[in-house]
């Protein structure tokens, strides 16, 4: 697998990230590779999940397992353990902030997923950052470019990316347009869609 550096200039590149939901899914991926930055696995059990992170890092794709939507993975040391010495994917997904800090320690790349639920959310996000340190953040939903925007400007250096509710284009350029690197979706119109000339923010 190539380095960081590398894996976040293709997802840069591509702007797109697939989000799979269904197995059936993994071979329209494959086909779409070149098109496609990462992906993030939401499917899958404990005895499946090493097969479809090999098959997709093997057609080059980084690849991220969300921890809490694989069933029999305890969201704990022990299921870490399990994805970092077994699975061995590119890096994983949480909603739970306590798992980054213990993900990194053992060499995985970390996607905080942060829903805007409310005001307050955002107004502590900063403190919840510089507490936990992500590789990457995952705000959701995307069909909030202002917010975007507004992160973007305490986020530093940690790339944000973008999903849920994208159903057309349009909706991933304009979250492109207010400060994230690329859209996390389950879309297959979108994971077809050229976003490479997408506007970037500025």
């Amino acid at each position: 697998m190539n380095g960081t550096k590398d894996i976040f200039t293709r997802i840069a590149e591509t702007k797109k990230i697939a989000a799979v939901k269904t197995p059936k899914h993994i071979d329209l991926v494959l086909k779409l590779r070149e098109q496609i930055g990462s992906v993030f696995l939401l499917t899958g059990n404990i005895n499946v999940i090493k097969h479809y992170v090999e098959v997709l890092i093997e057609a080059g794709l980084p690849t991220f397992v969300h921890i809490e939507k694989i069933k029999g993975l305890s969201n704990d040391s022990d299921g870490l353990d399990f994805i970092a010495n077994y699975v061995r994917p590119t890096g994983i997904v949480t909603t739970k902030p306590s798992l980054i800090a213990s993900a990194k320690k053992r060499q995985l790349l970390t996607v905080q997923r942060i829903f805007m639920i409310d005001s307050e959310i955002l107004v502590n996000l900063p403190v919840q950052l510089e507490r936990n340190k992500p590789d990457i953040i995952e705000i959701m939903p995307a069909r909030i470019p202002e917010i975007l925007a507004e992160i973007k400007t305490f986020t530093k250096d940690v790339p944000i990316i973008t999903g849920g509710l994208l159903t057309e284009k349009e909706h991933a350029e304009a979250a492109l347009a207010h400060g994230a690197l690329a859209v996390s979706t389950s879309n297959r119109d979108v994971w077809k869609a050229d976003l490479a000339g997408a506007v970037a923010y500025s």
